[in-house]
């Protein structure tokens, strides 16, 4: 009996997430500007916001240009360079809230929801052991940076439980692909 291909339309996907994830610039900018209207955030975590929405604005539009026309290859491989922007990002927004205090964790699942469409089983373990490693530096280096802003064991218990999270995460994003038993 022959194997069942996974066929997806990667321009369409990558399309429609590209197209998605201009509403969370919007959200993410419209969030910026109350925060600094409010004067809870500093005049430099509002230029480092700034930045981070535009280095994502910037790859997003690439890939979005690109979904339409680009070949099959060069499609996968912006999946997979917008995913890390993603992850970047989360990282990022992470580190300046405070890191294992962060509300910004959620972002994390942005990168994993984006590789998923490429329906390919390795790249969403590895990205998910990205986020993992992503989330566990950025909370130690804030943890380390401002110390005594929490306690050593709530650090190691928020990468315990973020990681198996992201790992629960992937697993039902497998489950929805039907990733799981594939070969990829």
């Amino acid at each position: 009996m022959a194997k069942k291909q996974n066929s997806i339309d990667t321009s369409f996907s990558l399309t429609q997430v590209s197209r998605t994830l201009y509403g969370l610039l919007g959200v993410m900018a419209l969030a910026t500007v109350i925060f600094d209207a409010g004067n809870l955030i500093t005049k430099e975590a509002v230029i480092d916001r700034w930045t981070a929405l535009f280095i994502l604005f910037v790859i997003n539009t690439i890939a979005w240009f690109i979904a339409s026309e680009g070949t099959a290859f060069s499609k996968r491989v912006l999946t997979f360079l917008l995913s890390l922007t993603l992850l970047g990002f989360a990282g990022a927004m992470t580190y300046w809230e405070r890191g294992m205090a962060s509300t910004s964790t959620i972002l994390y699942t942005l990168p994993l929801l984006s590789v998923a469409i490429l329906k390919n089983r390795h790249a969403l373990v590895a990205t998910t052991g990205l986020c993992i490693a992503t989330y566990a530096y950025t909370s130690v280096k804030y943890f380390n940076d401002y110390f005594n802003e929490g306690y050593r064991i709530q650090l190691w218990g928020s990468i315990v439980m973020y990681s198996g999270l992201f790992v629960v995460v992937s697993w039902i994003i497998m489950i929805l692909t039907g990733l799981r038993r594939d070969s990829k």
